[in-house]
């Protein structure tokens, strides 16, 4: 048994697919075959069960994953720290981040990261959670910031912070007083929100009568700047995050009101394999970013509770 039949397996056993198993790992079918038929001789037992509609684990195949995955972490957790021993760090670094970063917290970050460390080459790739989440699975991004997932799947999860979802409007439309807005008033407006897909902004709101009444918006649009722009126009109405309109506070356009009954927050995490634990250069980006978030959603939170 080596390495390599060990490191074939795992991923089989988290795809569940010999396809999709043999994509990620950059072999042809037969050669991955080949691999975990050889493992299953040398240790003696049926590792899957194959069958038209993939494979699946045996009870033999579950308990050498649960003996096998520390392995694979210790062995990449090895592999990394010498890299790293010389102390300067390197390389690329591919980091995935949901939109709503993407305006505040993300380039004060990256202008520091840089500066800091200007051998290090960083890809970022802007999605949404679930887009993400698959390509930290699938070894395409060394770690992501994402909304926190309700199914990481084998993912490890690192919580950064939760932030107050808040209403925008334009200060000329009237849509909505000044102060705290209730949010069974939500109904009556005209609200751009998320498209389905993205789930977890979809956000149901008690009504009087203590029935669960989800949100009917009148246009769904998962890009933020056009729907801030709509918004300016005095004729709509929208739910972000705080930190999503970090750099429209200071400016005389938007009104904000905190929302009530329920206060609205999300939480955002920070995804990465287990298996691929991140290196130096990884973990100072990642500090980075965590910095940057931290620091933004700070400032507008004490901007936004001081408006009366």
């Amino acid at each position: 048994m080596d390495y390599r039949q060990v490191h074939s397996f795992l991923c089989l056993y988290d795809e569940g697919s010999v396809t999709r198993a043999a994509s990620r790992l950059g072999i042809v079918q037969p050669a991955l075959s080949m691999l975990i038929a050889k493992l299953e001789r040398d240790l003696g037992v049926v590792l899957f069960d194959r069958s038209s509609r993939g494979v699946m684990p045996t009870a033999e195949g579950k308990r050498f994953y649960e003996l096998a995955l520390p392995l694979a972490r210790g062995f990449e957790n090895v592999r990394r720290q010498m890299i790293d021993m010389g102390g300067a760090a390197s390389g690329t670094v591919r980091v995935g981040i949901v939109p709503s970063l993407m305006p505040a917290v993300v380039p004060a970050a990256l202008q520091m990261y840089c500066d800091l460390l200007p051998d290090v080459s960083v890809q970022v790739t802007e999605g949404y959670s679930a887009t993400l989440l698959a390509k930290v699975d699938a070894g395409e991004l060394d770690f992501a910031i994402v909304n926190d997932p309700l199914q990481p799947g084998a993912l490890a999860v690192e919580p950064l912070i939760r932030e107050e979802l808040v209403l925008v409007t334009s200060r000329t439309s009237k849509l909505a007083a000044p102060g705290l807005f209730d949010c069974t008033e939500l109904q009556r407006l005209p609200l751009i929100m998320p498209t389905a897909g993205q789930g977890r902004l979809r956000i149901p709101v008690e009504s009087r009568r203590r029935r669960a009444a989800p949100i009917s918006p009148r246009l769904e649009m998962d890009a933020i700047a056009p729907t801030l722009e709509l918004v300016k126009s005095g004729r709509w109405a929208t739910i972000l995050p705080l930190v999503a309109i970090a750099p429209e506070l200071a400016r005389p356009g938007l009104q904000v009101n905190r929302l009530r009954r329920p206060g609205i927050k999300r939480a955002l995490a920070l995804l990465h394999h287990p298996r691929r634990p991140p290196s130096l250069a990884a973990k100072k980006l990642q500090e980075a970013l965590a910095g940057a978030l931290k620091d933004t959603l700070d400032r507008a939170t004490e901007i936004v509770r001081s408006v009366k």
